[in-house]
Parts: C-alpha cells; sequence; structure tokens
C-alpha cells in the first residue's frame, strides 16, 4: 500500500474520531467498524485502494484504533478485526458523510 494511501487512511479515520468524539463522546468499537467497512469499500469502488490492499488497509486501520484505546487489543485479535473487515461489503454513506465535511 502506497504511503499517499497510508495517509488518507490516517486524515480520515482522525477526521472520523474527531467527529464521534464531538458527536458522541466516544469513538465506540462499533462506531469505527461501521466506519472502518464503508470507508474501505468506497475506497475499493473509487479506485483509492486496489483490491489486493484491502486487507492490510483493514489491519491499518484497525491499528489506528487500537493505538486510541492505548492497545488494549492484541495482535491476534487485530487480524481476526482486519479480516472481518476486509470481507465485510457494507458501504454506509450517512457513515462516511463526516470525513467529506
Amino acid at each position: 500500500m502506497k504511503d499517499t494511501t497510508k495517509d488518507t487512511l490516517r486524515s480520515d479515520f482522525e477526521k472520523m474520531m474527531r467527529y464521534s468524539l464531538q458527536k458522541n463522546g466516544d469513538f465506540s468499537f462499533n462506531i469505527f467498524g461501521d466506519y472502518a467497512t464503508s470507508v474501505l469499500n468506497f475506497y475499493v469502488g473509487s479506485s483509492i485502494l486496489a483490491i489486493a490492499e484491502k486487507r492490510d488497509a483493514a489491519l491499518f486501520l484497525a491499528n489506528l484504533y487500537n493505538a486510541g484505546i492505548k492497545n488494549a487489543i492484541d495482535q491476534q485479535d487485530l487480524q481476526e478485526i482486519a479480516d472481518v473487515l476486509a470481507q465485510d461489503p457494507t458501504l454506509n454513506y450517512q457513515v462516511l458523510a463526516p470525513i467529506f465535511d
């Protein structure tokens, strides 16, 4: 995965996290999961991310989330989370709206 793609993933993740913290007072795992599946599928559909890179991007996002919760999730669980995120076909544009503001 290119550094520019990682930068975009990180930037949009941070936008979503800030929005969620401001609106909800937290950035729960459920909110993260909804966001991550939608953003990954949006990026693939927009050719920002190659389908072959989707799993790596899912792991990258999971690691960003984990860093925000003081690395409470172990590596084995992060791998499983990445697998689930990468396999989920959900694309909810309403969830993604905050990253486009």
